[in-house]
């Protein structure tokens, strides 16, 4: 309402602010000089860094860590509470096992890898992170134990990194210990999540020998992981992975647990593709936000393919830009398709690019053979889902292959976030 005040616009008028990035830094400096008028002090999210920051400001860093760090640089305290890993309205467990949330996906374990000191901050600056916070935003939590159940136990995980540090105790004995506290929690009548009986299958790349050494973990340490290699879900006949596989051929992997006795907990699936892009370099156009880089650099040739959770490892995200990238594949190869796949998550603000094209060079320079496909985002509300886009018949001889994926730039009408800045996702991109 500062616009529509009299007093204000004289203000503004007599100081000659002129644009936005000077208004908004008048408008800090004077909340925050009626802030301290009542003997307080001024804490908010990073958006603030981008107004002007007041001299007595503390930070929140919740769209990353980049904003603690900024901060930190300029000698205000900060508070970290990342989407990674501080976000307890965010699911904990697969979708199908769970309440509904907001979206994402931070287990148990993953709040216990947190470490708030960012590896670039000086000893002096990492003085200035007082500390981190889970945040429990409510649009799904209805009842008390609702909300008791999205924080417990991860609250637990992050105090114990928070008061202990980082990497002082494992997690298996974090683990082993929390069965203790669990109990506690029972005797005073509070609801806690089961956490997740999902299992994480990761591969690990040789690039000169060009296979993968699978490895299959869970937040359960010491609980058996029974896994298939022939596509079919296992079952308790199945083998108990105890050390990681090798393979060199494209290969679907299952792997479940078992919740209890007869119930098998969600299988997770992983198929590894092996192309001719497979390890090649990626040359990006357009840069990826920093929030969502993947796995790195490999992240869109490492022949592995996402989930529907934006942020589980496997997906690049670009805000508002066109996704706009060149393999290398060192060489002139025959090329038949190109398949690529694309997130869609509306309620995180990721759409489905208008459109994806396709080009090919022997120089990198002078690109033809451009195949288009246009693209339509499911209906308003659509649940989250990872679309598909082969495109076949293509039928040249090539070394670099660029893809574009054209952003929709701003959320529909429709949309809660109507004319805010949309996402889009890419995980892998397949050259046969």
């Amino acid at each position: 309402n500062w616009k529509k005040c009299a007093k204000c616009q004289s203000r503004i008028n007599s100081e000659k602010l002129n644009d936005e990035h000077e208004l908004q830094s008048w408008f800090i400096k004077r909340i925050e000089k009626f802030i301290i008028s009542k003997d307080k002090k001024l804490v908010g999210w990073d958006e603030i860094l981008e107004g002007g920051l007041a001299k007595t400001a503390t930070v929140m860093s919740w769209r990353g860590m980049k904003g603690g760090v900024q901060a930190a640089r300029a000698g205000h305290d900060v508070i970290m509470c990342p989407t990674s890993h501080c976000y307890f309205d965010y699911y904990q467990a697969s979708q199908e096992n769970s309440p509904e949330a907001f979206g994402g996906l931070i287990t148990l374990k993953k709040v216990y890898s947190f470490n708030p000191i960012p590896d670039e901050l000086t000893e002096e600056q990492e003085e200035l992170v007082l500390g981190a916070q889970g945040n429990l935003w409510t649009e799904y939590v209805q009842t008390p134990q609702r909300a008791q159940v999205g924080v417990l136990p991860r609250m637990t995980a992050l105090s114990e990194v928070l008061w202990s540090g980082p990497n002082k105790n494992s997690y298996q004995d974090f683990y082993g210990r929390l069965s203790f506290l669990k109990d506690r929690f029972s005797q005073l009548g509070w609801s806690y999540s089961s956490g997740s009986f999902m299992v994480s299958i990761d591969p690990d790349y040789d690039k000169k020998n060009r296979n993968y050494k699978i490895n299959i973990i869970s937040e359960k340490p010491g609980e058996d992981i029974l896994f298939t290699t022939d596509g079919t879900d296992p079952k308790k006949t199945s083998a108990v992975f105890t050390s990681p596989i090798s393979i060199a051929e494209k290969t679907t992997i299952k792997a479940a647990m078992f919740m209890n006795e007869s119930d098998l907990g969600p299988v997770s699936e992983k198929t590894i593709y092996f192309s001719k892009a497979m390890g090649k370099k990626v040359l990006y156009k357009t840069i990826h936000s920093d929030r969502y880089p993947g796995s790195g650099d490999l992240t869109l040739v490492d022949g592995m393919t996402g989930s529907t959770a934006y942020n589980d490892g496997y997906w690049q995200g670009w805000h508002e830009d066109d996704v706009e990238i060149v393999i290398d594949l060192d060489t002139v190869e025959k090329i038949n398709s190109v398949s690529t796949s694309f997130l869609e998550s509306q309620k995180s603000w990721i759409f489905l690019p208008t459109s994806i094209e396709v080009s090919f060079s022997n120089d990198n320079r002078k690109y033809q053979n451009k195949k288009i496909v246009n693209v339509e985002n499911k209906k308003p509300n659509s649940k989250a889902n990872r679309q598909i886009f082969d495109i076949n018949q293509i039928s040249v001889s090539a070394r670099y292959i660029k893809l574009k994926g054209v952003n929709l730039k701003k959320c529909p009408e429709w949309h809660p976030g109507s004319g805010g800045k949309t996402w889009v996702f890419i995980d892998e991109i397949i050259v046969e």
